[in-house]
């Protein structure tokens, strides 16, 4: 077949060689087949086509929209950071009360004085910064000679980090030393810490003083005692 004229006048010649008859020859290739209602509808195809037919396994519609989601997502997330920051603070927060405590219990050691921090003299507060200036005394605190300091003396071990917490927290201007502004201005934070271990202490003492007065009485009769028990046992003593 060189031509369309000839292919379709061989499918005529087909039809009318094999006896055909018209109405089950489908279609004059030279006809269109949607005149000839050969065509299938949009409904027809519908019903084999997925594309174009609804599956019956589809998920059914959220009950919650995806910005509802979002929103929950995001209020956890800062609910989060919250809580975790304020845990944060709790913790510095501590950490500062433990390392004044310290700081302020071994002050009380070498300060006679029973009034609040902040109504120290001038003249205390360098005779108290000189004592813990005893390397150089180059008028400034390094981290050794007041680890030296902390670490001597009845107030306890400090722990490490307390320890760095605690000189950073003096050293203001972050120079890695701490000078005689810098430590009046601590001394001045820790009043209330100052005043809790002078307390203590007045009351450490008074107890020692109300046991030692306790020991000599009754090492006083005691003695009393054992010197009537001689004078029984001695019969010189008794005839006399």
């Amino acid at each position: 077949v060189n031509t369309a004229e000839e292919w379709i006048n061989d499918i005529l010649s087909e039809y009318a060689a094999n006896n055909i008859p018209e109405a089950f020859r489908y279609f004059d290739p030279r006809e269109d087949i949607c005149d000839l209602g050969l065509c299938p509808t949009e409904e027809q195809w519908c019903q084999t086509d997925p594309n174009c037919s609804e599956s019956p396994y589809q998920e059914p519609p959220a009950s919650v929209k995806s910005g509802a989601i979002a929103g929950f997502v995001i209020a956890g997330f800062i609910l989060s950071f919250l809580v975790m920051y304020g845990i944060h603070r709790y913790l510095v927060a501590q950490q500062a009360k433990r390392f004044r405590s310290k700081f302020a219990r071994r002050i009380a050691e070498t300060i006679p004085v029973r009034a609040s921090m902040r109504s120290l003299s001038p003249e205390a507060l360098a005779d108290e910064f000189k004592r813990i200036d005893v390397g150089v005394q180059d008028g400034k605190i390094s981290k050794e000679e007041l680890w030296e300091f902390m670490s001597t003396g009845k107030a306890g071990e400090i722990d490490k980090k307390d320890f760095d917490a605690l000189y950073a927290a003096i050293d203001l201007d972050k120079n890695g030393t701490v000078d005689f502004l810098e430590f009046c201005a601590f001394m001045g934070r820790c009043d209330e810490e100052y005043r809790a271990a002078r307390a203590d202490r007045g009351s450490v003492v008074a107890r020692r003083s109300v046991r030692g007065n306790v020991a000599e009485t009754t090492a006083r009769r005691l003695s009393a005692i054992s010197g009537e028990f001689a004078k029984v046992e001695d019969p010189d003593a008794v005839q006399e």
